[in-house]
C-alpha cells in the first residue's frame, strides 16, 4: 500500500478519516482495556434491547476492527453506516435525556455524538463522491 492511498479522496478527509479510526479503536479498546463489556451489556440490556452482551461485544469488536480498516481506508462506507447506527442509538438512549453539552451546562448530553455522526456522514460522502468519480464544483 502506497502512503498516498492513505489520503484519498483528499487530503483533509483523509487525515479525518484517519482520526475517526484512531478514536475508535481507542473507544473500543478502552472497554477491553477497562474489562467493562459486560457492564456496557448490562446497560444496553436494561434499556430492553435483547442479547445486551452480544450487542456489547459485536459493537467493541467492530469499533478496533472497523476503525482500524476506517484508517486503512478499507470499507470506509460500511464503517460510516454502521457506526452512524451505533451513535444513534447512544443518543437515543443516553445522551439526548442528558442534554446537549458533553460538559459544562449539562454533562453526558449528546454534542459529541452529534459531531461524530456529522464527521462519519461527511466521509461516508466523501468517500462515496470519490467512488462515483465525482469532481468537486471549487
Amino acid at each position: 500500500m502506497k502512503p498516498h492511498f492513505l489520503l484519498q479522496p483528499s487530503n483533509s478527509i483523509g487525515l479525518l478519516r484517519m482520526l475517526m479510526g484512531i478514536v475508535f479503536i481507542l473507544h473500543g479498546g478502552a472497554r477491553l482495556y477497562e474489562h467493562s463489556v459486560t457492564g456496557f451489556g448490562g446497560f444496553i440490556g436494561d434499556h430492553g434491547i435483547p442479547g445486551g452482551l452480544y450487542l456489547a461485544w459485536f459493537i467493541t469488536v467492530f469499533e478496533i476492527i472497523g476503525g482500524t480498516a476506517m484508517f486503512l481506508r478499507y470499507a470506509v462506507k460500511v464503517f460510516c453506516v454502521i457506526e452512524i447506527l451505533i451513535q444513534i442509538g447512544g443518543i437515543l438512549m443516553v445522551h439526548s435525556p442528558n442534554g446537549w453539552f458533553t460538559v459544562g451546562a449539562q454533562v453526558g448530553g449528546m454534542e459529541y455524538s452529534v459531531v461524530l455522526v456529522g464527521v462519519l456522514l461527511a466521509i461516508f460522502l466523501a468517500e462515496r463522491k470519490n467512488d462515483l468519480n465525482i469532481k468537486p464544483l471549487l
